[in-house]
Parts: structure tokens; C-alpha cells; sequence
């Protein structure tokens, strides 16, 4: 765990959240909303739903069964009903990022950001896992500081740690309350994650984003993948 890398992925969002606004953005009705989610994870499939359309989005399985090496996550029908109701969501949207708490990655924030038509998501590329997700026997020094840090900023729960959703969008027009709408629809229910036996069932989800690879960033490898509570 690197507490700078931590600060530094915060520091952008505490950033972009300022209700400071430029005099320019204003005039042309710029605007900016933030996504945030600490209580579930998002369910895989309909995460995905609800991005196709977004940019250029389809899906990873698409992209790795082409053996597309490009970074953006495959190419959808823009005929598809389905296409044009994510693009209808995201409309005005010129920028987004953050990161992401998939269900079936329950180790790993998954990196997410979009510019313009390219959205790019990916396991966090600093193999940076989520400290709730290293054993606590483990922990170190960074590991206890970053702790501290996040509990005094409110940034950890009980239940899951410092897992958590958390983006920014911004552009022009946003819908803001359809896209917090759909995103809270896309999470994970209480019902759905007792359905499955808890936690730990979690990763019977399908993968429709990476074709079977997320489950690879589900829980880290003994000892140090063991809850943080343990």
C-alpha cells in the first residue's frame, strides 16, 4: 500500500469537487457532478449496461476475443437499442474519471476515466489494492497511517473498509440526476449479495468486462489477502 499514490488518486477529487467555477465555464454552462458509493459495490452486468453507449464503449470480452491491444474497451453497435440508451445517460458528458468498486474485483479498484468518445476502464495500474483488502496482520507503518487518515476523513466503514465508488463527471447539459439514477441502479442489492452467500459469493458474478481476468483481483494472495477484521 503507498499512501502517496493514495493522497495523490484523493487530491484530484477533492479538486474537482471545489464549487469554485471559472467565469468562462459558467457562461457556457460547464458543469461538473460526483458519483459516490461506499455502501455496495456495482454489479457487474448492469455496470455494463449502463456504460455501453458511453463513448466508444462495448465490451472487454469483445476487445480480448479480437485480440484488440488497444486501451478502450471495444467497440459497440451504434444500432443497438441498448448503445443508444447508455449514450442517452451520459449526453453532454466531455469528461470523466475515478475509480470504480466492482463486485467480482473486490481486492482492486478498477481505474475508470472517458474523454471525449474513448472511455478506458482497467484494474488500477500501481497494483494498488484497497487497504481493507490487506490482511491487518500485515499492515506496516503506511499501512497504519493510511488508516488513521482515512477513518479521521470519514473514508472508511465498518463493513467494507475503504472500498468504495467514487468519479467525476464533467460537461455541458449534464442530466445529473438520471446519471446519479442509473449509477445507484447499477450497484450491487443487500438482497442480491445475501442471494449469493455474501461477500465471498460475490465472485460468481459473470465478467462481462474482461472476460473472466477480474477474478484474478477478487482477493489477494495469503497472507495478505485476508480481511482487514481478521
Amino acid at each position: 500500500f503507498n499512501m502517496e499514490k493514495a493522497s495523490a488518486s484523493e487530491s484530484w477529487l477533492e479538486e474537482l469537487e471545489k464549487e469554485e467555477h471559472n467565469p468562462e465555464t459558467e457562461e457556457y454552462g460547464i458543469t461538473s457532478m460526483t458519483f459516490k458509493s461506499d455502501k455496495m459495490p456495482f454489479h457487474p452486468d448492469r455496470l455494463s449496461a449502463t456504460l455501453t453507449g458511453f463513448g466508444d464503449y462495448g465490451s472487454a470480452l469483445a476487445t480480448s476475443s479480437n485480440n484488440n491491444d488497444d486501451d478502450s474497451i471495444g467497440e459497440s453497435d451504434e444500432n443497438d437499442e441498448t448503445h443508444i440508451a447508455g449514450a442517452n445517460i451520459f449526453r453532454g458528458v466531455f469528461r470523466s474519471k475515478g475509480q470504480i468498486w466492482l463486485a467480482n474485483a473486490n481486492a482492486l479498484p478498477m481505474e475508470f476515466h472517458t474523454a471525449g468518445k474513448h472511455l478506458h476502464m482497467a484494474p488500477n495500474s500501481e497494483e494498488q489494492p484497497f487497504l481493507a483488502a490487506i490482511n491487518k496482520a500485515e499492515w506496516e507503518e503506511a499501512e497504519q497511517t493510511a488508516y488513521e487518515d482515512f477513518r479521521k476523513k470519514g473514508l472508511w466503514t465498518e463493513k467494507f473498509g475503504d472500498r468504495r465508488s467514487q468519479l467525476v463527471f464533467i460537461g455541458m447539459g449534464l442530466n445529473k440526476k438520471l446519471i446519479h439514477e442509473k449509477l445507484t441502479a447499477a450497484l450491487l442489492t443487500e438482497e442480491e449479495s445475501a442471494a449469493l452467500g455474501g461477500m465471498k459469493g460475490w465472485r460468481k458474478l459473470s465478467d462481462p468486462f474482461f472476460g473472466g481476468d477480474v477474478y484474478d483481483h477478487f482477493e489477494l494472495p495469503e497472507p495478505y489477502g485476508a480481511p482487514y477484521d481478521q
